[in-house]
């Protein structure tokens, strides 16, 4: 039985953390003078420093408050306050106001995060802030091809992109730069900093000691136009490490356990912090990996605590500066000793098997010894149609080189892939490495296609065509996320994950029911053999290659900078401000769905062939919650229009609604709107004229995109009280109830029947009041800029 312990209630570490003693020696009181230090957050921008010195002050202000150890997140969050001596400080209760160090945006939610900005008329972005190129290439023949393609279909919102970044004093990453994500880690994470981006898997960030957490395009604009960003003040789930991994385990195994222990809703509202001894066994890389795909626990973010493994990538990614800045400031880049945990996990990485998590969920976790038999007894189907390697998850330099050993090994024994094989670099510089050091032509050799430094089938961006949409059928990646259909579209893929190493293996045999660790291949001669485990190196050992040059740096006169968009294009739209609210109760309002079950974002606001539209929101609002499924009748995209008794696709019953001037509410299940950062999907039911969503629970993210865009996301009171809720009743909110703390009245009338009342609960604070009030949060800020 693997040593895995979960104690729930506060738990209080035990352990110094994964300091290594190169750390150790650090950690006497850190002198101003030390700290005093002009270090540059990257090398590419002139003027933005690491500012470890207000960190600390701001620490020792909360310190002499709170008279208490604090866990490695609490010290990151309460040394970015914008006010520590007045700041409420309260785990899971006070909003905390907070000034980031950073701000990123991937391509497709960039688009609408600068339209937000254009419209608050500020002629540069405040805060530091990138955009990157990675979400509009669709995976089809290969790198070159599929990148050339792109950058003719998408080339309007290029130039927009790359005019706008240039006009407001934005970093720009070119198409083929790579994966936001790993552009970050490679250039832009920094121990102990505090970064936004608006993508949910902007954790990965937390691999070098970084809260980096993923936000709506909303969010964004306010850390852009210098106003504080506000977050719920995150519980802390402490993951004691112990061990450490060999053979077949990765880092990834311990992600695909610790999902299966919290389930996709186990971290909202938390922050996962790893510590113990076992965190020195780990690249930071593989942590990165862990930190990745916790945003598919619903956490706030991960982290890991600065070690020398960090120090090691800062060195080798040419910001040695700041691995020895970051030693200097070392004793705040860890947990205190005593720090208090709400849940505590331990794994021992020693006893820790290889898993499998899917399909069609992340969380379901199943270990390699035991998976052969779930496949068989869930009649998954066992042949393996596809294998992927590569993402933002798993595309370092160490993932590559072990997947090539073991597809190196097959090929020794005269045999390749059985199953169709991708592989997807995460950046320019992972893709140049591995071409000079050889594992690229491994993987070539070994019948393996080469896609574009993007997202590619992660998101759906994936021309697949060697099945028919409805066929079930198996693939296996080494991504983060696999909800129904989302990397092809296809919801009869079972679609699971894991390591890179397991998938290579898997991939060779051409089987789920195949288990590396103990079962035998046939090689050429049809002579039984084992893939031996994997190697491979954590760092390049001539240094990484960097590549073309894909940075677009702002130039030094920017007034003559002319945004591009065409009033007639149909992929940009320029924003107007949604109406304020008129001060009534709503009455008489219409269910527009009852959703039923899981509702994620790609069921809200689909990615593939959608994010083409991502800049124009009234023709990306045709895909609202076409994906969700209709409790009235168990299908989806088909509702009943109250006003016509016809029943339409959503996105149609919703602008009849609008026309007519009839507002509506969406009634949805649990953890309603997990999974992307997507505010597309806030801003749809607004756009289409939705007043209100009321589920069982909320995705943090989505929560607060709702309220940014001035919708009401509130929650059943008691969450049975969803089932009392007929599709077609009709509603009444008293919306003139809305008060911090204080729940609202919902009055259903049925259609037949006599009317009833249920308590609704939200998260409301009065700021966040002023946004409903005035229409949005851009509203706010326009209305106060005008005071």
């Amino acid at each position: 039985m693997m040593a895995t312990r979960q104690l729930l209630g506060v738990a209080r570490s035990r352990a110094v953390g994964s300091a290594s003693l190169g750390l150790r020696r650090t950690m006497a009181t850190v002198s101003d003078s030390a700290l005093d230090k002009k270090v540059k957050q990257n090398n590419w921008e002139e003027g933005n420093f690491i500012n470890y010195k207000k960190m600390s002050e701001n620490l020792a202000i909360v310190r002499s408050r709170l008279n208490r150890p604090l866990a490695y997140a609490e010290k990151i969050l309460y040394s970015h306050l914008d006010d520590p001596h007045g700041q409420e400080i309260e785990r899971g209760v006070s909003y905390l106001r907070l000034r980031p160090d950073r701000v990123a945006c991937q391509d497709a939610t960039a688009q609408m995060a600068i339209l937000q900005f254009m419209s608050a008329g500020m002629p540069s972005v405040a805060n530091p802030t990138t955009v990157h190129c990675d979400h509009l290439i669709e995976a089809q023949q290969g790198g070159e091809k599929d990148l050339a393609r792109a950058v003719g279909i998408n080339k309007e919102v290029y130039d927009f992109l790359a005019s706008a970044c240039a006009k407001y004093n934005i970093g720009f990453w070119k198409p083929g730069s790579g994966i936001i994500h790993q552009i970050l880690l490679e250039n832009y994470a920094f121990p102990g900093g505090l970064l936004i981006g608006t993508d949910s898997h902007t954790p990965n960030a937390g691999g070098l000691g970084m809260a980096a957490i993923g936000v709506g395009g909303a969010d964004a604009v306010d850390v852009m136009a210098n106003l504080p960003w506000e977050l719920k003040a995150p519980k802390v789930i402490g993951v004691k490490l112990t061990g450490s991994l060999s053979g077949w385990t990765s880092p990834k195994d311990i992600i695909l356990k610790v999902a299966g222990i919290l389930t996709v809703k186990g971290g909202t509202g938390a922050i996962v912090e790893y510590f113990g001894p076992g965190v020195d066994s780990l690249s930071a890389t593989g942590m990165g990996t862990i930190c990745n795909m916790g945003a598919e626990i619903g956490a706030t973010t991960s982290l890991f605590p600065f070690n020398d493994r960090m120090y090691d990538y800062l060195k080798a990614t040419k910001r040695t500066e700041i691995g020895d800045f970051a030693r200097s400031y070392a004793k705040e880049l860890r947990q205190d000793d005593g720090a208090e945990y709400d849940q505590l996990i331990e794994i021992n990485l020693s006893e820790l098997e290889p898993h499998i998590n899917g399909p069609f969920t992340p969380d379901l976790a199943t270990p390699i010894s035991k998976f052969a038999e779930a496949a068989k007894a869930n009649n998954w189907p066992d042949e393996v149609k596809v294998g992927l390697i590569g993402s933002c998850t798993n595309s370092s330099y160490e993932d590559m080189s072990r997947a090539a050993s073991i597809a190196r090994d097959a090929l020794n024994h005269g045999i390749k892939s059985k199953a169709l094989f991708t592989v997807t670099p995460g950046s320019e510089q992972i893709r140049a490495t591995i071409a000079r050091d050889g594992q690229l032509q491994t993987f070539e050799e070994f019948g393996g296609v080469v896609l574009a430094n993007a997202c590619g089938p992660c998101i759906g961006q994936w021309d697949r065509q060697d099945v028919k949409k409805g066929e079930a059928n198996t693939i296996i990646s080494s991504y983060n996320r696999n909800f129904t259909g989302r990397n092809d579209g296809n919801p009869a893929t079972h679609s699971f994950v894991t390591s890179p190493d397991l998938v290579v293996a898997m991939s060779i045999a051409g089987s789920l029911s195949f288990n590396p660790l103990t079962d035998t291949l046939k090689d050429k001669d049809g002579k039984d053999f084992k893939l031996s485990p994997p190697t491979g190196n954590g760092l390049p050992e001539r240094g990484y290659d960097p590549g073309q040059d894909t940075y677009q740096a702002p130039p030094k006169d920017r007034a003559a900078v002319n945004v591009q968009v065409s009033p007639t294009s149909d992929r940009l739209q320029l924003l107007s401000p949604f109406n304020a609210w008129d001060g009534k109760d709503a009455t008489d309002m219409p269910i527009l769905i009852k959703a039923q079950g899981k509702t994620t974002t790609d069921h809200i606001s689909m990615a593939g062939p959608w994010l083409k539209y991502r800049g124009h929101l009234d023709n990306i609002s045709n895909n609202m919650l076409i994906g969700a499924i209709n409790a009235a009748n168990g299908e989806a995209n088909k509702i009943k229009n109250f006003t016509t008794g016809e029943w339409d696709a959503v996105p149609a019953v919703a602008r009849d609604y609008k026309a007519k001037g009839i507002r509506w509410v969406v009634i949805g299940d649990w953890n309603y709107g997990e999974g992307s950062s997507r505010e597309h999907a806030a801003l749809e039911p607004r756009h289409l004229g939705g007043l209100a969503i009321i589920t069982r629970s909320f995705a943090r993210i989505h929560e607060t995109n709702l309220k940014k865009q001035g919708m009401l996301p509130l929650t059943f009171s008691d969450p049975a009280d969803y089932d009392r809720i007929n599709p077609d009743d009709k509603v009444d909110i008293l919306c003139t109830e809305l008060a911090v703390g204080k729940p609202i009245t919902l009055r259903v009338k049925p259609a037949n029947g006599e009317a009833f009342e249920i308590p609704l609960s939200h998260t409301f604070n009065e700021a966040q009041i002023e946004w409903f009030k005035n229409g949005s949060a851009l509203n706010t800020m326009a209305k106060k800029a005008k005071n």
